[in-house]
């Protein structure tokens, strides 16, 4: 039951309504759901007592008139209204007015990723609360199930996502809620995929790559961010043991590829340290203690009339430095039957191309030629 605002209404109350007796002082009663969604319509609805067909029932929120509706012959009203707060709402008509009500409103939550999620591209997560109002967000972004960032943000949400290596990113949402709004939470995930890298790409993925082909025992060069002619001959190893077309490209099979690779063995287990040159991958092994240790791209004879002989050979010389020989130049040669020798080579295509001998990248003649001693064996095999 509610009370009359002002005594003169109650007298004008009663002059437009003769029919009613002293003692029928109205009352109105209002009812909402106890919950909705931001800018959802719902219904207020509820009865004047004594019914007065036709009664203008205005419906509030604090002092703020919002909308307006006609009492049907019973005295019952409904009110559609797209909610955006909670309250207080009640209605009023004549100075009567009804008990308030609360609605508990549940925010809108966006939240997205702006950019490529892939290693060493610009990435962004963007989230917004709707209502501004209705609280704070509580941001945590996870790398592979470690938790990696957590801060509490009022209003919009810019946060910048790190892409300088692999990982899978979560990102949790939560809402601190004020009062008459509820919590929110929304997860969202994405995996960072590695880049497409070719020869003179320059990328933060680089890195990686490199480790990676490292603990596979392939050469590598000193590693950087910078796809540069060496990285081109480690690529080319991997490519050629895997059975991949020799594109030097790092792309999707490529990655693939290197997460579940085929690991090669040597194909002799006597001596426990030698040299095998594979002609048909076209790679150089060097073996310790039964297992291969180093994966080098090498290229052999390739040219019309000229071969790379197979068997069992030794290091029988080596020479520091440049040696002269009729067909060309040769880094720090190790010969190790006849004129053939395992030599450095500016150029070592993914195919055979020398004249006989086993041409190995620069950096890597430089790394191994020391370690390999006068005698020690080298097979050659298709």
């Amino acid at each position: 039951m509610l009370t009359r605002v002002r005594p003169a209404l109650a007298i004008f109350f009663v002059l437009l309504w003769p029919g009613a007796a002293a003692a029928d002082t109205p009352t109105l009663t209002l009812k909402a759901p106890r919950a909705t969604s931001y800018g959802h319509r719902i219904e207020f609805d509820g009865r004047l007592s004594p019914a007065v067909a036709g009664a203008r029932i205005r419906l509030y929120r604090g002092k703020d008139w919002i909308a307006t509706a006609a009492a049907r012959a019973d005295g019952s009203y409904r009110i559609p209204v797209a909610v955006a707060s909670p309250g207080p709402f009640h209605v009023g008509w004549l100075g009567f007015v009804s008990p308030e009500v609360t609605i508990r409103i549940v925010p809108r939550l966006d939240a997205s990723f702006v950019g490529t999620p892939v290693v060493g591209s610009k990435l962004t997560f963007h989230a917004r609360l709707t209502p501004a109002q209705a609280g704070s967000l509580r941001v945590r972004v996870y790398r592979d199930g470690k938790p990696s960032f957590d801060q509490f943000f009022a209003g919009d949400v810019r946060v910048s996502i790190g892409t300088t290596r692999f990982a899978k990113l979560r990102i949790a949402l939560d809402s601190v809620p004020r009062e008459g709004y509820a919590t929110v939470t929304k997860t969202l995930d994405t995996q960072l995929l590695p880049p497409t890298l070719s020869y003179g790409s320059t990328s933060p993925a680089l890195p990686t790559l490199l480790r990676q082909l490292g603990a596979l025992h392939y050469s590598i060069p000193s590693v950087s961010d910078s796809f540069t002619g060496d990285v081109l001959e480690s690529v080319y190893a991997f490519e050629k043991v895997q059975g991949l077309d020799r594109t030097g490209v790092v792309d999707a099979r490529f990655w693939t590829r290197l997460a579940n690779p085929r690991i090669p063995k040597p194909r002799y287990p006597n001596p426990a340290d030698h040299i095998e040159i594979d002609k048909a991958h076209q790679v150089l092994y060097i073996v310790r203690g039964g297992q291969i240790s180093m994966i080098i791209p090498v290229s052999t004879a390739g040219i019309a009339g000229y071969y790379t002989p197979e068997g069992k050979f030794a290091i029988y010389r080596k020479v520091v430095g440049y040696d002269p020989s009729p067909l060309g130049v040769l880094l720090n040669p190790m010969y190790f039957v006849g004129g053939y020798a395992i030599h450095g080579n500016p150029n070592v295509p993914p195919y055979p191309a020398s004249h006989g001998c086993v041409r190995v990248p620069n950096y890597v003649i430089y790394r191994i030629f020391d370690a390999e001693p006068y005698g020690e064996t080298v097979y050659v095999y298709s």
